[in-house]
């Protein structure tokens, strides 16, 4: 069944929308460098940013409900509840087929609109502006539904540091979203798609997976931001380590004479 993409929005308020870009641009700025003024590059953003609430109402949300109707008639309540660790697997790792494959479309589109499919660096720019768009609206849903509740100082004040775990996670999770898109990018770019693809996935339920150890009592809710935490510098190093390699390259290639082609540096008589 379907489920309703304005519930992956919640009530829109300027904070969260503020809250969302802060958390996002940075990112963006850092792993994006020389392509910022490329109009395709916001264009795959806003792109990645409204296609969130779709992909997760119309896509994730359906399989998951459908995962969970089969556990339920194979197995009971307290088996499923034994077994959590494993029957929660499809579940989470169908969250990042269908997150990081949206990222990768948006990214490959940016791609197609620049005319650069096989340049790794512009591949890698392109998956960091998709992570940007979807992390940072994912963030906006989160920040409405807080705001939503009513959070004030005097909340703060009251449950310390657990009343910011939301913002904690968000702070954590978006530079994941950038991250795990930038390495997708890259992959389609250089001619990797699958490699790279998978990475981001495993990744990604990889992140997802502390919520499952979360439920079953084998980590606390701040055990968990650490979990997110590594995860997503992994994700974040592996990007920034791209793309020094691909600027590297990039410095390396010879320089292209005025009449537009390589000069050869096979010797004369030689076999090429």
């Amino acid at each position: 069944m379907l489920a309703d993409p304005r519930t992956f929005i919640g009530v829109p308020g300027w904070r969260s929308a503020v809250l969302a870009a802060l958390f996002a641009l940075p990112w963006l700025v850092a792993l994006a460098r020389g392509h910022l003024r490329r109009w395709q590059l916001w264009a795959a953003l806003v792109a990645a940013a409204i296609l969130f609430p779709f992909s997760i109402a119309w896509v994730q949300v359906p399989i998951q409900q459908g995962l969970n109707l089969l556990w339920t008639r194979l197995l009971t309540m307290p088996d499923i509840q034994r077994y959590l660790l494993a029957v929660a697997v499809p579940s989470i790792v169908t969250s990042g087929l269908v997150q990081e494959s949206a990222k990768l479309l948006v990214a490959i589109a940016g791609l197609r609109l620049l005319g650069a499919n096989r340049r790794p660096l512009a591949g890698l720019a392109m998956g960091v502006a998709a992570g940007a768009g979807y992390g940072g609206f994912e963030a906006f849903w989160v920040f409405n539904q807080i705001f939503a509740s009513g959070i004030t100082w005097a909340t703060v004040q009251l449950y310390g540091v657990a009343a910011l775990l939301g913002f904690i996670e968000r702070f954590l999770t978006v530079p994941f979203h950038v991250g795990a898109a930038a390495l997708a990018g890259y992959g389609y770019a250089s001619g990797r798609p699958w490699r790279f693809l998978l990475l981001a996935i495993a990744l990604h339920s990889l992140a997802n997976y502390g919520a499952i150890l979360l439920q079953a009592g084998l980590l606390d809710a701040l055990s968990i931001e650490l979990w997110v935490a590594v995860v997503g510098a992994v994700a974040v190093g592996l990007a920034f380590a791209l793309r020094k390699r691909s600027v590297r390259a990039g410095a390396e290639q010879p320089a292209r004479p005025a009449g537009g082609s390589t000069p050869s540096t096979t010797p004369p008589g030689a076999l090429s």
